[in-house]
């Protein structure tokens, strides 16, 4: 008999699945088809194709219920078929079955102090294998896992779909979101922003995204067809917030915890958690506590557990108390718990008020101010550096302050470095802020807070586009402790994951009016919204603010809104509305001397102009732009402006006029210290050469950019120069040649990092070079 523990993969599985067969005297399917269904529980028939099917080669998955049956049908033993079961949950564990973006397993950790909810848990796991019916669904399964707030729901899911997912249940993807469905400070999440962010993780480009929320919930469900998926849909308000989210398929699991029933959510199996008895929340209080200090004091352990009401939240609180005090009595708990004046119920006596108000007045003063204080961050979770920013600490302190939070259940660790906090907890702590800290010191740590998010966003945006036009002025820079991402791909990691802070940010700022902190603000996370195209949320948030705060109440600020309104304008095709927004603030900007912001103004007005078809007024603008920056000797501004027009005449079919302009401009920029200018002004005298036909002359610039491109690490650009090389070189007839150096600009992308080659082509789709790229395509195509 074949040994299942020698397979390595699913195709290894199978191959011995097959030699299991042969050793089984080779049944013909038709007749392992009927032994096959009579194995499974409830019996039923199964045609011999589907035995077929499971026998072939390149399959992705296996049905685990299928294999069992059949190798028990093949004639091996109880403890043999314990053994084929645990090899194949062991090669699907291994499989990554999930596409370019690999299998998704987004589920929060598992708590190790789980303990209860037998019945529940056999009831949802039924449900989920489709065992309770008696026979297998056709359709998705929805199981609501309902009750009171800290009465476990979540605990619950996470354990159930942790133990799926290692019995090889629904093991292609599973997704997590909390829907922040009761937090009295931010909405619940929208479900077209849910359904954008599952996209972009199953790896559906942002242009491909539909706007409509009907259409983003069918791309979701195509793409989870035929997929053995589970959702985890937590904290949900009602069944409107989840419709959008549920898929079709019956290979799908849905888990959905909520306060309220969800009575009008066609489908869904309801699993409703009362409080726990006193016999499992003193089992829980023996986990988190250890059985000897239970044991020592039975009496005050019972007590303990019934002013907890049965509630899992509070019981896990007060023993994390406890465990962190080695020298309390429980006793001594109990009378703190029943004569603590300044404890009152809110909801009734069951509360998890008490225990939020218990597990906050045992903190040390400094983490008591660090949760109070968390309650003003604007955003979903907050980071070591956040937190630090918004108390005032060092980085170290931080970091100690939000362990020891999360050490007390107060904070939620969602990754390394990351924390939620409850939407309850959050409530609570909203309460003790105003109740306890000064509206000075308040204001003070908002300030900090928001001050923090635009420096940092800054930063990202000069390690990713150094090109743009900042609001932050170096004086304020300089102020605060000075912040360095080691690389591009660091920096769009980290606006990647803040993105959604940032913009919370950014609405704390416009809320309390403050114009110029929300425009620095929307600066710091505008740039990575306009590489991620999310255009429609740089506009509404620009429109909101010019609706809100006058141009009288901080000129620039508005100035430069209104210049990332036009650019967002610009980018969604229509460039002849961004006029009114430029010439305001071009006014602005010459109003105030700001030669900077005019520059700024004017290249972009050119290449909304460029793009409406006004060629005439495109060059207009640049040549303005241009004399500003020779007065101002600005050689790297005009170095940047000739540059700009060369795009335009390139469009015009002007390669000679774009030759003159990209000299000049290197001439320009050799006299500033930009190194990726001058190698990019290089690279582009390369494709105008190709333009016109001068191989030879292509051929060297493009060695040149390519060289200057290694040497400042842009992996990106420097293929893309070895594959303009290799034009060069074919159009001298030097096919080989070109051929090895378009396979070396392979090999250089193909060791850069994907999500970095990535940003870069996004960031070359939406740069104007295009044009020039697209005039040499066509040069070399005629040649």
């Amino acid at each position: 008999m074949p040994d299942p523990d020698r397979a390595e993969d699913l195709a290894g599985f199978v191959g011995l699945l097959d030699e299991l067969r042969a050793w089984a005297g080779m049944p013909s399917y038709r007749v392992l088809a009927k032994r096959v269904g009579a194995q499974l529980r409830p019996a039923r028939d199964v045609s011999p194709s589907t035995i077929v099917d499971l026998f072939k080669m390149g399959r992705r998955r296996l049905d685990l219920d299928l294999v069992v049956a059949i190798v028990r049908a093949l004639g091996a033993d109880a403890p043999t078929v314990a053994r084929w079961r645990q090899a194949c949950v062991r090669v699907h564990a291994e499989a990554r079955t999930g596409g370019t973006s690999g299998v998704l397993r987004q589920l929060p950790a598992e708590l190790a102090t789980f303990t209860g909810r037998e019945r529940e848990l056999g009831e949802l796991l039924a449900q989920a294998v489709g065992s309770v019916s008696g026979a297998r669904r056709s359709t998705v399964v929805i199981s609501a896992i309902e009750g009171m707030a800290g009465v476990g729901k979540t605990q619950l899911a996470v354990h159930a779909a942790h133990r799926l997912a290692a019995e090889g249940h629904f093991a292609d993807l599973q997704l997590y979101v909390n829907l922040r469905g009761f937090d009295a400070e931010r909405p619940p999440a929208d479900p077209a922003s849910v359904l954008e962010a599952f996209l972009r993780q199953l790896g559906i480009p942002s242009q491909r995204i539909p706007a409509d929320v009907d259409e983003r919930a069918a791309l979701f469900r195509d793409q989870l067809h035929d997929r053995r998926a589970l959702l985890l849909l937590d904290n949900a308000a009602d069944e409107r917030q989840v419709r959008d989210l549920i898929p079709a398929g019956g290979n799908c699991l849905v888990l959905v915890t909520s306060r309220r029933r969800l009575t009008g959510l066609d489908g869904a199996w309801p699993i409703v958690l009362g409080t726990f008895t006193d016999d499992e929340s003193t089992e829980l209080l023996v986990r988190i506590v250890g059985p000897d200090r239970v044991r020592a004091e039975p009496r005050a352990a019972a007590e303990l557990v019934r002013e907890c009401g049965g509630l899992p939240l509070a019981v896990a609180i007060v023993a994390a108390r406890l465990r962190s005090r080695p020298a309390w009595k429980l006793a001594d708990l109990v009378r703190h718990l029943r004569t603590d004046p300044a404890v009152g119920l809110r909801e009734g006596n069951r509360s998890p008020w008490p225990v939020f108000r218990l597990s906050y007045d045992g903190l040390p003063g400094a983490a008591r101010r660090v949760f109070r204080l968390l309650a003003a961050h604007p955003g979903r979770d907050v980071t070591v550096g956040s937190t630090a920013a918004l108390a005032g600490l060092d980085a170290g302190h931080a970091h100690l302050m939000v362990e020891l939070l999360a050490d007390e259940h107060l904070l939620q660790p969602k990754e390394f470095g990351r924390y939620e906090m409850h939407d309850l907890l959050r409530v609570f702590a909203r309460e003790v802020l105003l109740a306890e800290e000064p509206a000075a010191a308040r204001d003070a740590a908002v300030s900090r807070l928001l001050k923090w998010y635009a420096v940092v966003g800054v930063a990202a945006q000069r390690a990713v586009r150094p090109d743009l036009h900042s609001l932050m002025p170096p004086s304020e820079w300089t102020a605060h402790p000075a912040v360095h991402f080691g690389s591009e791909a660091e920096a769009m990691t980290w606006a990647e994951r803040e993105v959604t802070n940032l913009l919370a940010a950014v609405n704390l700022a416009h809320g309390h009016g403050d114009a110029l902190m929300f425009s620095r603000l929307f600066a710091a996370v505008a740039w990575y919204l306009g590489i991620e195209r999310r255009w429609h949320e740089v506009l509404a948030v620009g429109e909101a603010m010019l609706k809100t705060v006058p141009d009288a109440r901080d000129e620039a600020a508005t100035a430069w809104l209104r210049l990332g309104m036009a650019a967002a304008l610009e980018e969604t095709g229509r460039p002849e509305s961004a006029e009114p927004h430029l010439v305001a603030a071009l006014d602005t900007y010459r109003r105030l001397g700001d030669h900077n912001g005019q520059l700024a103004v004017l290249n972009r007005s050119a290449s909304c102009a460029s793009r409406a078809g006004r060629q005439d007024a495109a060059f207009t603008f640049v040549a303005e732009a241009l004399s500003i920056a020779r007065l101002s000797e600005d050689w790297t501004a005009a170095a940047k402006i000739l540059n700009s027009r060369a795009i335009s005449h390139h469009q015009l079919h002007r390669p000679q006029e774009a030759l003159k302009d990209l000299e000049e401009a290197l001439s320009c920029s050799r006299s500033g210290n930009n190194g990726q200018l001058v190698a990019t002004l290089i690279r582009n005298l390369g494709f105008t050469y190709l333009v016109l036909e001068d191989h030879i002359e292509a051929e060297a610039r493009f060695a040149e950019a390519g060289t200057l491109f290694h040497k400042l690490g842009d992996t990106f650009r420097h293929a893309e120069s070895l594959h303009g090389a290799a034009r060069a070189l074919y159009g001298q007839g030097r096919v080989a040649e070109a051929r090895r150096s378009a396979a070396r600009g392979d090999d250089v992308l193909g060791g850069a990092a994907d999500a970095s080659a990535g940003h870069q082509r996004r960031r070359l789709e939406s740069s104007p070079l295009r044009y020039i790229e697209s005039a040499a395509i066509e040069g070399t195509a005629r040649a």
